[in-house]
């Protein structure tokens, strides 16, 4: 009896860490904005948002503190969720959203280090 209390306490616990840890991620992030669309990035990870159902696709756009660029795509087009989390070992330096045959918002640097922008 007292090991399935235990047991159903670890289970419960283990359930709300992996909770703050995904609200954590989302809540630290840094947001880009270029008209309805948008793009979230933390220290090591961001993600797109496509927002506009216009046909252009959205993405992230990065430099990561090692040199390279990166991008992560929205993915699924503007069907009101985001596209997944695409994460990195390497800092991010800056990030922008852009959207294809449209154009880029601005830089935002050190993203999860500064307020949320939009433009």
């Amino acid at each position: 009896m007292a090991n399935k209390t235990l047991i159903r306490a670890a289970a419960t616990s283990l359930g709300a860490l992996s909770l703050l840890v995904v609200t954590a991620t989302a809540s630290n992030a840094t947001t880009a904005w270029r008209g309805s669309n948008s793009a979230e990035a933390t220290s090591k990870c961001m993600r797109a948002f496509d927002g506009e159902a216009d046909g252009n696709g959205v993405y992230a756009d990065a430099y990561l503190a090692n040199g390279s660029h990166q991008s992560a795509w929205d993915g699924n087009g503007a069907h009101g969720d985001w596209g997944p989390w695409t994460c990195y070992t390497s800092t991010i330096d800056r990030f922008r959203v852009c959207e294809d045959h449209s154009g880029c918002s601005s830089w935002i640097s050190r993203p999860a280090r500064v307020t949320t922008t939009k433009k």
